[in-house]
């Protein structure tokens, strides 16, 4: 879409008067934190990294062969901010997650709940993608006067309307899809670099390009979307990472992955950016089970792919030197959906005018306040296939997961392993949780029962032939 065309819908999005007056509410925003300028923000996603393989998080179960994964640079990183226990990204696999953490909307209310495809993950062939009617994260920042940049994975359509540069990312650097997709083409904003091999190595890479770019953009506020494509399978490290770790060749990227976020930490101290920058790390979903040597994302059951607490509770830490105290933990219930207003609030941004699902967590993070999440929903390929309220997590049965999940209720706090269905002893939070879906399906649709919702809007579909692969 033509920049002209660009700036026309953001517009009619917005709202003209929402955008005349962002950069009134940015220096407002900078004024109350005591700060000359809105703070810059660098959202560090990793791909498929389990709840337990981080240190700060790891709990080692009695009879499981797994070890600790030695990450010295994210436990420093909790222990200069905070760690949040409770935190819920949208999807258990990539393309849906990274549409609901961009948009601060579940997967289906930006299409990524289509009854007959799902459009789960996306790939080389796929013609479709996040639509460009959505405002994105990025978009959101770039009218409060942030410069934009995603670097490495997007796996939110390839095709031109789809892509980074066209989603309100200044500058793309990275890769279309995940690096087990075939072929894989290295790109720069819209230009291919070169083919990268079955097995890349790129956290190096990704991690090099960030720092520069941050470098050539500390003179105004900027917004850094740093998505690693590791620990995705296929794993490969550089030969300084190899065998390093007790858990093999997972382990080694992990590894590497901390030594990365180190340098770009340390980057920030460098460039004197530290005191007025927001560093938030994440990963997009559960990790791979294999018997040894992969993920874990103990005490929960499942990983990616799941609804069980395995596949959407991830590691998720906070670091801003001086704004948030060192060393906390909250326990609140805080999604990736809320990063979009939480993170608008404080770069003065106005909010998209079609409804979002998310919420602004800053007065959680910052000042004890209770989750304004009353309710939140598992969705996976447009099935609502889970609710949370409160302590309990209400299980709908799924009869074409293998293995096929059963209906059931759950204790998250008594019992995070989800191992004792107490559906039984407590008809009164059945009921409660049946309300709460009964309200998602309304609004979002539910394909396990055959439901639109009315607040659903649609993907983008790439109409143009022949569909090309970058």
């Amino acid at each position: 879409m033509p920049e002209l065309d660009r700036r026309t819908l953001l517009g009619g999005l917005l709202g003209a008067s929402a955008l005349a007056g962002a950069g009134a509410l940015g220096a407002l925003a900078a004024r109350r934190l005591g700060r000359a300028r809105p703070p810059n923000v660098v959202l560090i996603l990793t791909d498929d990294q389990g709840y337990n393989d981080v240190g700060c998080y790891f709990n080692p179960p009695d009879k499981a062969p797994y070890a600790a994964i030695r990450t010295p640079r994210l436990d420093q990183m909790a222990a200069e901010g905070l760690k949040l226990s409770t935190f819920y990204v949208a999807a258990s696999v990539c393309t849906p997650s990274r549409a609901a953490l961009l948009t601060g909307s579940y997967p289906p209310r930006v299409g990524f709940g289509h009854k007959e495809s799902g459009l789960g993950v996306l790939h080389p062939r796929s013609v479709g993608g996040l639509s460009p009617d959505e405002v994105t994260l990025a978009e959101v920042m770039k009218q409060a006067g942030y410069a934009t940049a995603c670097i490495g994975k997007w796996h939110l359509g390839h095709h031109p309307p789809f892509r980074p540069t066209n989603q309100g990312f200044d500058d793309f650097f990275g890769i279309p899809w995940s690096n087990n997709q075939q072929p894989l083409p290295l790109i720069h904003n819209d230009k291919v670099i070169r083919q990268l091999p079955d097995e890349p190595i790129l956290v190096g890479q990704f991690t090099k390009s960030a720092i520069n770019w941050m470098a050539r953009h500390k003179e105004q506020p900027f917004f850094l979307y740093l998505a690693y494509s590791a620990p995705h399978e296929p794993w490969a490290v550089a030969p300084t990472f190899a065998g390093k770790s007790d858990r093999g060749l997972y382990g080694d990227v992990i590894e590497s992955v901390d030594h990365h976020v180190g340098m770009l930490l340390d980057a920030l101290k460098a460039q004197g950016l530290d005191d007025d920058t927001l560093v938030v790390f994440t990963s997009d979903n559960g990790p791979w089970l294999t018997p040894v040597g992969g993920g874990s994302a103990f005490p929960f059951r499942g990983g990616k792919a799941d609804s069980w607490e395995g596949g959407v509770r991830s590691p998720c830490l906070w670091r801003w030197p001086g704004v948030i105290p060192p060393g906390s933990t909250n326990d609140e219930l805080i999604t990736a959906l809320d990063l979009l207003p939480t993170f608008a609030r404080l770069g003065g941004a106005p909010l998209p005018a079609a409804p979002i699902d998310g919420h602004d967590v800053w007065p959680v993070i910052t000042e004890g306040a209770a989750s304004p999440t009353e309710a939140f929903a598992y969705y996976a390929r447009g099935r609502l296939e889970a609710v949370r309220q409160g302590r309990y997590k209400r299980m709908y049965p799924v009869a074409l997961r293998q293995p096929p999940v059963p209906a059931g209720l759950y204790d998250l706090v008594a019992d995070p392993g989800e191992t004792t269905d107490i559906a039984a002893d407590h008809p009164e939070v059945m009921a409660r949780l049946d309300a709460a879906a009964e309200g998602f399906r309304a609004r979002l649709g539910d394909a396990l029962t055959g439901r639109s919702g009315s607040e659903e809007r649609p993907v983008g579909i790439y109409t143009e032939s022949p569909p090309r692969v970058p």
